[in-house]
């Protein structure tokens, strides 16, 4: 096990290091704020949502590796193997049902970082989308820090139901933790949970803006 883990690190660690050459050099590619992920301990990063490759785009800008949402259909495939090793988390039809959730949550627990969308899905313009109440849920169960993250570019590079890719410039930028202890001290309900996913958006349009 130690050595999977080992030959896993190096993979996505040399995976990761060639996505961000060709990135600066396609995408003129460029990261802010990443001293905000902590060093250690499990963290949430939750971001806007607007190509496939904005999980790609988080990881490079991020200081540790990160575990994200593929579809589940991608690890039929020989692919599925490659997405393993850099941390993708197969997932149906989009949805966090409760094996996902359950998923996440032991992620959580080790001690690792989970990418999230608030927003559910992607943006099919590169706008903002209400959150949904899934990253709110997850939080108040995990009670980790939760990192804004805010992707410009990625809408432009590759959008929704494009047939190829653009070379636009694409920047990611985090900011500090969102502070969600008055919700902790609340009954949990859906109505919390969706409220604690918008607490989260505000702090990713803060980003934005």
């Amino acid at each position: 096990m130690r050595i999977y883990q080992i030959i896993k690190d190096i993979v996505y660690l040399t995976v990761r290091g060639f996505f961000i050459g060709v990135a600066k050099i396609l995408f003129r590619f460029k990261s802010h704020g990443s001293e905000y992920i902590p060093a250690s301990g499990s963290a949430i990063i939750a971001s806007n949502h607007a190509s496939y490759l904005d999980p790609p785009f988080i990881g490079m800008g991020a200081t540790r590796p990160i575990f994200y949402f593929a579809k589940a259909e991608l690890f039929r495939s020989i692919f599925g193997a490659v997405l393993r090793f850099v941390n993708a988390i197969p997932v149906n039809r989009d949805q966090l049902d409760l094996k996902t959730l359950k998923t996440i949550l032991d992620i959580l627990k080790r001690g690792d970082v989970v990418v999230m969308f608030p927003e559910g899905t992607r943006s099919p313009t590169g706008e903002l989308q209400p959150a949904k109440p899934g990253v709110g849920m997850i939080a108040y169960h995990a009670r980790v820090p939760v990192i804004p993250a805010y992707i410009s570019g990625s809408h432009e590079v590759l959008p929704k139901n494009a047939n190829g890719l653009h070379l636009k410039k694409c920047t990611v930028r985090f900011g500090p933790p969102v502070d969600l202890q008055e919700f902790f001290q609340m009954q949990k309900t859906k109505d919390l949970y969706l409220r604690m996913s918008q607490e989260i958006m505000a702090a990713i349009q803060k980003l934005r803006d």
